[in-house]
């Protein structure tokens, strides 16, 4: 009789530790390999979220095989997405309103950073430049057709300063540096590092204008159609790993800041001071489809696509997988 009952104790033992295991094990175990995921994001602060996610392990834990590819503008790592090179591309709101405008199908998943502080425009005070008004007749750097150039314009019309009031000079992000230290340029607008790296460089000499009464800039992850519909439970644990990243990065804050800085050779610290602070969070908000509209307009009125039929830019976005995580962060409607 004894010895039956130890038999039935660990017959109930071994089938709640088999329970517990179905319960809690990782979501990745139903699979006998990590599923492999190519993204394509720039080496900046915007990538805060993934540039953690892959330094603490939340892809992995997530079942993931993060391929991380370098992109230098977002426009490009749209461009690798939409030739398939890759599975998902992170980029600002900006190149998402130009792909949209030039008629391509896309679909926006997940705004991972916001910020009025990481884009600015940057001036020589020696070339007479202490306030706004001061950048009338000045050379001006910018990367054509990416959010600084967005928010130069922005800031003009702010301002009131005409567009054919200065001149802007399209450039490279890795030439900005050089062009406006050796003096080519009068003032350039650039996002970080780079805008870390000129202010590093003029020292005293620098003058920097920030948007943030007018401009805010967000970093988005975009996706294929067919790839969501066909890969949803993949762009879930996607998701899933960046809100573990989100809730690292908001409570151990030192950690994330040396993590981005690293990855990124810009330290986001200063900013998480500021009145305007960098913001690692997930969030799809009716403000970015409203903005992304305007954009379209923009890239329309000012030549920078041909013109063609106005895109559904409602249709661009798919708040449902984020809805789905993290009700709150989600105020689309759709």
């Amino acid at each position: 009789m004894h010895r039956k009952r130890i038999t039935y104790l660990f017959a109930l033992l071994g089938i709640g530790t088999a329970l517990a295991f179905f319960l809690y094990r990782p979501h990745w175990q139903s699979h006998t390999s990590p599923i492999p995921i190519a993204i394509s994001r720039m080496d900046v602060p915007h990538s805060g979220l993934l540039h953690i996610a892959e330094a603490k392990g939340f892809f992995t834990e997530e079942g993931l095989a993060a391929i991380m590819r370098t992109s230098s503008t977002g426009y490009e790592a749209i461009q690798e997405l939409l030739r398939g090179e890759t599975d998902v591309g992170a980029a600002a709101e900006t190149p998402i309103a130009k792909t949209l405008a030039e008629g391509k199908q896309i679909k926006v998943i997940a705004t991972i950073f916001t910020s009025s502080m990481n884009v600015g425009i940057v001036a020589r005070k020696d070339r007479g430049i202490t306030e706004p008004q001061d950048l009338k007749g000045k050379r001006i750097g910018v990367v054509f057709g990416t959010a600084t150039h967005y928010m130069l314009e922005t800031f003009l019309a702010f301002h009131r300063i005409p567009v054919d009031a200065v001149t802007i000079v399209a450039t490279k992000p890795e030439a900005i540096e050089a062009d406006l230290t050796s003096g080519e340029l009068d003032a350039a607008a650039t996002w970080n590092p780079h805008l870390t790296q000129v202010q590093q460089q003029l020292g005293g000499n620098a003058q920097t204008f920030y948007p943030d009464k007018f401009y805010a800039e967000t970093y988005n992850l975009v996706v294929r159609p067919d790839y969501l519909s066909k890969k949803r439970e993949t762009v879930d644990r996607l998701l899933r790993a960046l809100l573990k990243a989100e809730l690292f990065a908001s409570s151990h804050p030192n950690e994330a800041n040396r993590i981005i800085a690293s990855a990124s050779g810009a330290d986001p610290s200063p900013q998480r001071g500021s009145r305007e602070p960098l913001t690692y969070e997930l969030s799809l908000k009716q403000s970015l489809l409203l903005a992304t509209e305007n954009e379209v307009n923009w890239h329309f009125r000012r030549g920078l696509v041909q013109e063609g039929p106005f895109p559904d830019i409602l249709n661009a976005f798919a708040p449902e997988p984020l809805r789905a995580l993290k009700p709150s962060g989600v105020s689309i409607l759709k």
